[in-house]
Formats: structure tokens, sequence, C-alpha cells
């Protein structure tokens, strides 16, 4: 009916009617077809507008095909499917749903999304409406743990006993929280594995009866949470720390020996608990308890450090009859040891000597580990003063020559892997001030080849101390800082300073020393740095074995504000005779002026003494540098942009804050909130300032309970069973009562080396040794050889008497000795051979050359 209804309109109208039907697809039928099909539509199109709009046909048929208001709502609807289909979870396909449910209908949407459900429309419509159009869910964190409080502190209290734990000197460690929180302990050592260690706190439980035990996993999750180390060998310790733990072991087998033949169990057990407490205190707290002024002596560094001349010395202004407990419990278990030692009756003579010998050495080390923290401390207090009171102009130069760096390749054969030359570095960082910001600038030197003397180092100087007046123009004065190498730490370093204060604008005002085996600093630290850079450098493909491929790995790392500088040393330097410095060893401190220098023993302890005149020269020329290469990183560290973030908290209401109705607002409309409690974990946020306000002089804060896990459970009851220890080992409680000490003025002050000949049987036997090893292949160690000195025999009467033993470290200096002796003698025999050699070689070609010219 409607075909024949349309023929006769298209009759009415001139035009032929329709002929055939369109029976196929239309994507599937030809070109022809589709042309065919769109004209007969066209003409069709046009008469019907003719009928509507007489003689505006063709306006109204522009408008109609023009017109189509579902264009842009289709292309969203087709973004929308795309992002759709393309999620891989429902969670973020709900997301992309909650931006379009509000403005589409559910049949508008699934017209593009056929596999869209009345459900998942809704719930979409949902999450718009409570979550925020496109907002993603906000996944509480949920922590499944088994174990309880209770079980957690008994299984720390274990680990942090005295024969599962060891406490390591001068060793701090951090934990952190799931929350960011820090917390900065010291580091402990356990004796054993972290397994063996939660084996026998299972061994413990079940002898003590403890039912309420948790799985190993969960035990060592525990320990993988305080990251405790586990005991190893450690090499380059500081030798007073290292003697001095040295020596509370050797007490402690001098008092098993002597609790087994006299004292007893009880009395052994006491001591030896006593011991591990002295040794704690002595790593971890007597620094802390060190001052400039104090009325105990052994933490006053006034009376501990000044001499009997005037110029090294100071006088208190108090009086020094109070007592440390923990100082005089050192006392007494020395004190106590020495006392058991001269009652017991030995088993024999060589013993007796064995243990006073060992005693005595003991007791010297644990005195001298004493006066060398009393001593670092001090030093140390030269340079926080001079970074406290830096100024604009003022500069703190620290220096110091790092450890040869072995060539590093990227693919090394095990041919190059051997016999390796270092290459020198050194390593200088000048710290100064900018508009009120502290800021440093380091500068590496690096040779090829180079001697660490003082020539060298002189020459660094000067070429650092030019390019940090260049870096800042500003910079008038310099403060130095060093350790105790003696390159740095000589007449010849010492003379150089006002030379090099007439070729400088920046000007040498103070020079300080580290105590020795306390000289760690700064440029351990940038060096550390510098050599995981160029570790890095090595693992991308690249070679570090000349001081340019050394530039070129630093200058392409990350490290900021380093100048590199290749240079070769000075050379043909003729070093002028220079006034000699008596003890300069025990002079650690030194400013100049303008016709002298004064030098002090310890840093703020007396006048100084007048030692040179700045009209004295070591050098007619200051040594220099010959600088191959220079170049610098960045100077300007970039800042991360700050990410956005993508939860809001929704503030927790409350009503008593105000009377008006601020804080009734409804908790969807966050955009209101814009005053925040600073409170930690406080959740009230307010839309005035003088609510906000009125809050924070209340302190009635709401702060959400949090949930830990378990390893944030254990480093919080590690922190505060390892608080509650320091403060019941560390404590240091002044009694004015207590017994007064029986330490002299200037007790910490180094000892002068008093220099003994050996005697030719102590020679005899050391040159014995030497041989033996040299022969046997087997070279005896100096700690091996000086437990032979006390027990070797001649005669079937001992060898050595007790004031003829000799201590490892004067063994090793002979052996020393006896081998640069050894190298000497072998090279002019090698020399003198060679000189034969050539001599004979040079008579034949003379020979060959008068035979061919007689010929």
């Amino acid at each position: 009916m409607k075909r024949k209804a349309l023929d006769n309109f298209l009759q009415s109208c001139g035009l032929s009617p329709v002929k055939k039907q369109l029976k196929i697809n239309w994507n599937l039928s030809s070109e022809r077809t589709q042309y065919d099909y769109s004209m007969k539509t066209k003409q069709i199109f046009e008469q019907v507008v003719n009928v509507l709009a007489p003689g505006q046909g063709s306006h109204l048929l522009d408008s109609v095909m023009n017109s189509n208001p579902s264009t842009s709502s289709d292309k969203t609807l087709e973004i929308l499917s795309t992002a759709y289909d393309l999620s891989s979870d429902w969670g973020t396909q709900r997301q992309i749903l909650s931006v379009f449910a509000n403005n589409f209908t559910f049949k508008e949407m699934s017209t593009c999304i056929p596999n869209l459900t009345k459900y998942r429309y809704t719930a979409a419509r949902k999450h718009a409406s409570e979550k925020g159009q496109g907002q993603p869910v906000q996944i509480l964190p949920y922590t499944r743990e088994g174990l309880s409080e209770h079980q957690i502190k008994c299984f720390i209290d274990f680990v942090m006993s005295p024969s599962v734990m060891t406490d390591s000197p001068f060793l701090e460690t951090k934990l952190k929280l799931s929350n960011g929180e820090l917390y900065q302990v010291p580091q402990i050592i356990l004796n054993s594995v972290r397994s063996r260690v939660v084996e026998q706190y299972q061994t413990f439980c079940r002898e003590s009866g403890i039912s309420d035990v948790a799985s190993d996993r969960s035990y060592m999750r525990i320990l993988q949470a305080i990251e405790p180390n586990i005991r190893k060998s450690m090499k380059g310790l500081d030798n007073y720390a290292a003697d001095g733990a040295k020596g509370i072991d050797d007490l402690k087998k001098i008092v098993n020996v002597l609790g087994k033949q006299l004292k007893g169990k009880e009395w052994e057990d006491g001591i030896l608990l006593q011991l591990s407490k002295c040794k704690q205190y002595l790593k971890l707290d007597y620094k802390m308890h060190i001052s400039l002024e104090s009325e105990i002596p052994d933490h006053c560094c006034q009376f501990a450090l000044s001499s009997d001349s005037g110029e090294y010395s100071v006088a208190c202004s108090h009086s020094h009859d109070a007592a440390c407990a923990n100082c005089n419990d050192l006392y007494h278990v020395i004190e106590g040891i020495k006392q058991a030692a001269g009652e017991v009756e030995f088993e024999s003579e060589d013993q007796k000597d064995d243990i006073q010998y060992s005693l005595s050495q003991s007791v010297k080390a644990l005195e001298e580990w004493k006066k060398h923290l009393l001593r670092s401390v001090n030093q140390d207090r030269a340079r926080s003063h001079v970074i406290e009171n830096l100024s604009d102009g003022e500069v703190l130069i620290e220096r110091d020559w790092a450890m040869k760096l072995l060539p590093m390749m990227y693919r090394e054969s095990q041919s190059k892997w051997f016999a390796k030359r270092g290459m020198n570095w050194h390593i200088t960082v000048g710290t100064y001030i900018i508009n009120g910001v502290l800021h440093s600038h380091t500068i590496v030197h690096i040779f090829d080849n180079a001697n660490q003397d003082a020539v060298t180092s002189n020459a660094i100087l000067k070429d650092s101390v030019l390019k940090l007046k260049e870096k800042n123009q500003n910079l008038t004065k310099a403060f130095i800082r060093s350790d105790n190498a003696g390159c740095f730490h000589s007449v010849e370093a010492i003379f150089c300073i006002p030379l090099l204060n007439q070729v400088s604008a920046l000007k040498v005002v103070q020079v300080d020393f580290a105590d020795p085996q306390g000289g760690k600093s700064i440029c351990d630290r940038r060096a550390a740095h510098i050599k995981g850079s160029i570790r890095n450098y090595v693992n991308e493909g690249n070679n570090v074995t000349t001081s340019n491929e050394f530039l070129s790995a630093v200058i392409k790392s990350n490290i900021k504000n380093v100048q590199v500088v290749t240079a070769t040393p000075p050379c043909g330097i003729i070093v002028k005779k220079a006034v000699k410095i008596k003890d300069i060893t025990t002079l650690n401190n030194f400013q100049y002026h303008d016709d002298h220098v004064l030098a002090f023993k310890q840093y703020q302890i007396g006048k100084g003494v007048k030692i040179i005149n700045t009209s004295v020269h070591i050098y007619d020329n200051f040594p220099s540098v010959t600088i191959l290469k220079s170049n610098s990183t960045d100077d300007v560290v970039k800042v991360p942009k700050p990410i956005a973030a993508t939860e809001d908290i929704n503030p927790a209401v409350s009503n008593r804050m105000s009377n008006d109705n601020d804080t009734n607002t409804q908790i969807a409309d966050n955009s209101s909130f814009i005053f925040t409690c600073p409170e930690p974990h406080c959740l009230l946020t307010f839309m005035r300032y003088g609510n906000l306000s009125n809050h924070l002089d209340k302190g009635d804060h709401q702060c959400k309970t949090e949930l830990k896990s378990l390893s944030d459970k254990s480093k919080v009851e590690y922190v505060r069973q390892i608080d509650t220890k320091q403060s019941m080992l560390v404590r240091s409680s002044i009694n004015p009562s207590a017994e007064c000490s029986t330490l002299v003025r200037g007790w910490a002050l180094k000892n002068k080396r008093s220099v003994k000949r050996f005697s030719s049987e102590q020679i005899g036997f050391l040159k014995e040794m030497f041989q033996k090893g040299e022969m046997t292949g087997h070279k005896y160690d100096p700690e091996e050889v000086s437990v032979m000195m006390r027990t070797i025999k001649k005669n079937g009467k001992r060898r050595f008497s007790q004031d003829l033993f000799l201590t490892p470290s004067q063994i090793s200096s002979f052996f020393s000795r006896l081998s640069i002796e050894k190298r000497k003698s072998a090279q002019n025999s090698y020399e003198s051979e060679d000189f034969v050699a050539e001599e004979y070689e040079n008579n034949i070609i003379d020979a060959r050359s008068l035979t061919i010219n007689m010929n």
C-alpha cells in the first residue's frame, strides 16, 4: 500500500514510479546501485519539501541535511564505548560510566555499549553521586595479622638479650613506618643468622613452657622489619675502638680464668655483665656526656686537655667534685679484676706473667680509647663552631685523599683484572652561605699517577682555593679542616699557608685537624656517591680506566655541584729548609694572623703559642698542578613537580566549635572546607579561619585510629625497648658525694711515644721468625708472634720475661723495616747485575764494529 501511494505521488509530480526495492545489505551493494538509490531518494525529497514549503524547498532541504543534533552526542558515546571496551576491570569501567551516566539515559548508552546492564548503569550513577564523577574508589588498608602485642614483645625481648644481640660501635639505622614516620636507633648485630635466632627462640619457649608462640615465618618477618645486621668481619675500623673492644674481650677471658681458680661463678657473671655495660657505654653514650665545661673530670674537656704549660691550658671556673656512675663503674670493674689477679694463685709463673701482661695491655687500650673519644669530640667542635658561625664571605674547606680508584671495565678479561694500578684522586668540599642558605661545592682532582705528598697536596689546595673564589667572588676568608695524614699535618703544609695567602684573594685564617683515627668527614661521603655513579656508568657499557674517562663518568651522572679536574702533579719543586716545630703531631689547631701563627694542642684550650713568622717560606714559587681538563656538573638541583592528591579527606564535623552552621555543612560539599587542622592525624577542616583558630586553641582534635601492620608494630616495640635499654644503661647520674676521681689535669692528652731499643734477644727472635716466613712462604702474623713470645721457651725456661714482651704493632713495624731492607738490597743487587750485563753487551757491540771496520 505504501509503495502504491508513493508511486501515485511520484506520477502526480511528473516522476517515474519506483521500479524496484533494495533487497540486499547496503554495504554489500555495488557503487552503481548505491548511486541510483541515492539519486532517486534525492528526487523524492525535493518533491516532498516543495509540497511543504512551496518556492522554498531548497532552503528547507539544506537545513534538514546540514542539521544533525545527535552528532556531538554520538561522538561522545562513541568515545565512551571505546574507553569502556579498553578497560580491563569493573572498577575502571564504573569510573568511566559515572562521567556520563547523569547526562545520558540507559537506552542511549545501550546503543553504544550493547552488553551494558541496568545494574551497571545504576551503579555508575550511584558512584557519581557518592564518590564523584570519575573518582577512584579508595581502598582502605587492611592488615591481617595473627600476632598479638604480647607475642611481639616477648620475641623482641629475646632478640635484645646479650646472648643473641651484640651492639655495634657508632652505627645507627633508620626504621620507617608505612605512614612515613622515621625512627633513628642504634644498629644491632645478631650473633647468628636469622633462622638460627628463630630456632633458638622456639627452643626457649619450649623450655620455659610458653605456649603462645607463632610460626617461624612470622618471627622472620619481625626480624626483617627491625633490620638487624648479621655478625661478619669488618675492615677499616678505628684503631682505638678496635683495640678497646679487643681489650674488653681479653678482660673477659681473664675473668673466666680468675672465676674458675678463685672467685667463683657468681663473681664471674657479675664482672662479665659490668664489662658488657662499660663497653656499651663507651661505644654509644660516653661521647654524649662530654662537654667543654663539666663538674665531672671524666667529661670536662678543659680539665682533660689542659697541659702543664700555660699556653696550652685553661683554668676551669668550677670544681670537679662530681662523679659519673658509668665512668666509676669502669674504674671499679678494672680495680676489681686487678685485685682478683693479685689474690689468685696461678698454676705457674708463665700463666701469671701472661695474665698480668694481658691485663695491663687491656687496661691501657681502654684508657686510650676513652682519651680518643674525648679528643675527637673536642676537635669536632671546631667544625661545628665554624659552620654555626659561618657568614657571607666565609667558606669551610674540607679536604682528603680518597682511596685509589682501580680501573673498571664493562667487559674485563682475566689478564687485565690482575696487577691493576689505581688512580689517585683528591676531594675538596667547600661550604659557604648565599642569601642565608648553606651551599656546598665539591672539587675532585684526578691523576693518572701522582704522589700523595705535601707538595702535591699544597698544589691542590691552591687550585681549590682559586676555584672556590672563582665560584663565589664574595669569599674572603677560608677555614680548612682535614685529617691527620702526613701530607696535611706537616711542617711543609703548615708553612705554605702564609705564602698561599699572598697569591690568593681568599685568605686562609684557620687550619684544624681531626684527632687521629677520627677524621671521617663529608669528603668520604662524597667519595662514596661518586664511586657509586661511576659503577652505574660502567654498568651502562662504559670503561673508566683513565682520568679523562673518570671525568666523563662523573659529568654524565646526576650528582650536582661537582667539578672534576684532570691534572698532572707538580714536579721539580725545591723545598727550602723550614723552621722545625717541636712535637708538631700534638698540635692540631692553627690560626693565621698578619705577622704570626698561633698553634694549639686542642681546640679552644689555652691561648696558643706563636711558633712561626710569616716571613719564613718553604717555596720560591708556590707549586701548582697542571690542569689538563676541567668540567662541572649542573649547579641547580631539579625539584620534581608536586603530585596532586588523589584523595580528599572528608572532614569529621562537630558543632562544639562554633554556634554557626560552619561545621554542620554536609560532608559531600568538600570544596567549602579550605582550612585544614595542621595537627598530624586530625581529620577536622573548616570553612572559616576563626573557627580553625578556636579549634587549635581548644586542642580538641579528632583523629582516626590507625591500623598498624606486623612490621610497624615490631619496629615501634623495638624502638621502645632500645630506648628503655639506653636509658637504663646510659643515663649519667651526677652524685657529688660519690668517690672523687683520681684523674689528673690533662689526662686525655696524647702521651709522648717513648723510644726503647729492642734487646739483642728480641731482635734475634724477630729476625728468626721473619726468615722462617720468607723460607717457608708462611709468613707469621704479628699477633701470632706476640703470643709466641709469651710462651716460647729456651733450655726449659721462658725465653722472654714480662718486660720483654712486644705488642703486635711493635712486631709489625719491625717486620716492615726488615721487608724494606730486603727490597733495597735486592734492588741494589739487581742494578749491579744490570750494569755488568750492559758493560758486557757494549763490549760485544764494540768488537763487532771493529771487525766490520777491519773487513
